[in-house]
Order: C-alpha cells, then sequence, then structure tokens
C-alpha cells in the first residue's frame, strides 16, 4: 500500500474526556492523505473505549505499558509509515488547515523539520495568546524559551527515528523541548506562521502541576543531557550559560513561592556567577523580591 503523507502520533494517558475533540479535529482535515496512531501510554480509564467509536480506516490504536509521552512518542514513530510525522497532543485541537498547510511548506521546501503557527486558548475558546512570529534567530530563540508547540512540530520520519525523544521520567514535560535543540542545533528549521492548531489550556495539563524540587531534577538532567551533545554546545558557546542561568531562576521563582530562603539565595548565586547579567531578568528580581517578603 501507498505510504500516507503524514502519520499524526497522539500519545495518550487517562484523556478519555478529551481524546474525542482531538480526533475529530484530526479527521475533519481537509487534506486527506494522512494516518492517525493513537498510543495509549497505559491508561486506566476507557480511553480505548472513547478511541474506538471512530470508525475511519486512517485511524489505529495501540495500548502498552505506561512510559511517560516520550517513550509513546517513539514506539507510534516506529509504527508510522507516513514520509513525515507530526506528534499531536491528545487534549489540542487541529484547526482544518493543519495538514494542507504543511503540504504545501513541504512541496516548495522539502524541510527535514518544519513549525506552524499556534495559539492557547481556554477551554471556553477564550483566546490566550497566539505564537506566530518566528522570525531573527531561531536557534537562539529556541534555546531560551520552549516556544515551539509540539502539535505544530513536523518532522521527516527518518529523522524522527534517529533522533528519538529521551524516555528518562525524570524529564517528563521537557523531552520536546530537549529534543528541538538538539534538532536546530543539526536542521534548518523552516517556519509557517500560519496558524495551524490550538493548544487547550485546562485544569489537568502536566505542565501546571510539578512541584519545583522535581523541576529542580528535570532540569538538572536536562541541562546535563545538552552538555554532553557536542553539536549543542559547538553551536550554542556563551549563549548556553545563559540558557542554564535562566533554568535556574526558575527554581529560584519556585523556592521563593515556598519561603525557602537559602534555597533562593542558592540559585541566585549560581546563577549571577555563571552569567551576571542574570541580575536584569524580572523573573531573577520577582524571586528575590518575593523571598523577602514571605
Amino acid at each position: 500500500m501507498k505510504s500516507p503523507v503524514f502519520s499524526i502520533i497522539i500519545p495518550t494517558y487517562n484523556r478519555a474526556h478529551l481524546i474525542g475533540k482531538t480526533i475529530e479535529s484530526v479527521l475533519k482535515q481537509d487534506f486527506a492523505d494522512f494516518e492517525v496512531l493513537v498510543i495509549d501510554d497505559g491508561s486506566k480509564d476507557n480511553t480505548e473505549e472513547a478511541v474506538k467509536q471512530f470508525t475511519d480506516s486512517r485511524l489505529h490504536y495501540f495500548k502498552k505499558e505506561n512510559a511517560e509521552r516520550g517513550a509513546a512518542r517513539n514506539f507510534g514513530a516506529v509504527l508510522a509509515k507516513g514520509y513525515y510525522v507530526n506528534f499531536f497532543d491528545s487534549d489540542d485541537h487541529m484547526y482544518t488547515n493543519h495538514l494542507s498547510v504543511a503540504s504545501a511548506l513541504i512541496r516548495s521546501h522539502l524541510p527535514e523539520f518544519f513549525h506552524l503557527g499556534y495559539d492557547c486558548k481556554r477551554e471556553d475558546g477564550t483566546q490566550l495568546y497566539s505564537v506566530n512570529d518566528f522570525t531573527g534567530n531561531i536557534k537562539k530563540k529556541v534555546l531560551l524559551d520552549n516556544k515551539l508547540s509540539c502539535n505544530g512540530v513536523f518532522l521527516r520520519r527518518d529523522i524522527a527515528l534517529q533522533f528519538p525523544f529521551d524516555e528518562n521520567r525524570v524529564l517528563a514535560s521537557s523531552e520536546d523541548w530537549h529534543l528541538w535543540i538538539r534538532l536546530v542545533s543539526r536542521f534548518n528549521l523552516v517556519y509557517v506562521n500560519e496558524i495551524t492548531s490550538s493548544v487547550i489550556n485546562h485544569d489537568q495539563r502536566s505542565l501546571l502541576t510539578i512541584a519545583t524540587e522535581k523541576v529542580v531534577a528535570r532540569d538538572m538532567y536536562f541541562i546535563d543531557k545538552l552538555k554532553g551533545d557536542l553539536e549543542v554546545m559547538r553551536n550554542y558557546g556563551r549563549t548556553f550559560d545563559r540558557f542554564i542561568a535562566e533554568r535556574y531562576t526558575f527554581f529560584m521563582l519556585g523556592f521563593s513561592e515556598q519561603g525557602k530562603k537559602s534555597e533562593v539565595a542558592k540559585w541566585a548565586l549560581r546563577a549571577f556567577l555563571l552569567y551576571p547579567l542574570i541580575l536584569t531578568s524580572k523573573r531573577f528580581l520577582a524571586s528575590i523580591k518575593n523571598s523577602m517578603l514571605k
């Protein structure tokens, strides 16, 4: 059988109440040459039933032992038959132009790696912000702030297999950012600012529920893994020190909320010694101020 242009890989865990709308949005695409692989990462709810209510032959369901999203995405990439893969989150929505815009970009550029614009909305549809302004130094922007939406990223399948997501659980919620930094250090990131998908902000999003101690463990692992990547180090140089210092300011902010002044001071000193200009960072100053008020 002819391979589809796109494999949409949807990792999911206990999202039975949300995944139906995500699948509906995929199946309504105005470009039809795709397959959808739902990778159930060991859900304990009725996710399987929610997926199997759809009878479209392009939709395929696979269940595996829980091992976090990175592992689920990698599992899907191995099964995928498309020329390009798109890792789409199971609580977000595609607009009908998502794949047609991607297809047009492929025809004009044949990129290894590209990104489309997106917006972020509340569950009631209220728009919070949009990300459709990728210009300037893309490598630097990707390092210093994870503005790339997993939903907006497309990878040629051979590259997705060559550069899988890190599956260590400690990196959960930043495994995508870690991969984007590695990829922009090797490939030209092509982008279209047209908005084609929507990130839905709800109370159960994992990024909103991470304890500061886990953030520290995650980011220190993140930093060490990137330090071990020679291409990343060759591409970023001194800018990488700024990246580390800014991660430390997140630790400061979290510990300031807990009233742990000694932890705030420890990470403030480390950030300053590594990148003195961090003193002008709004997050650095806010953390110090917040700590003093506790």
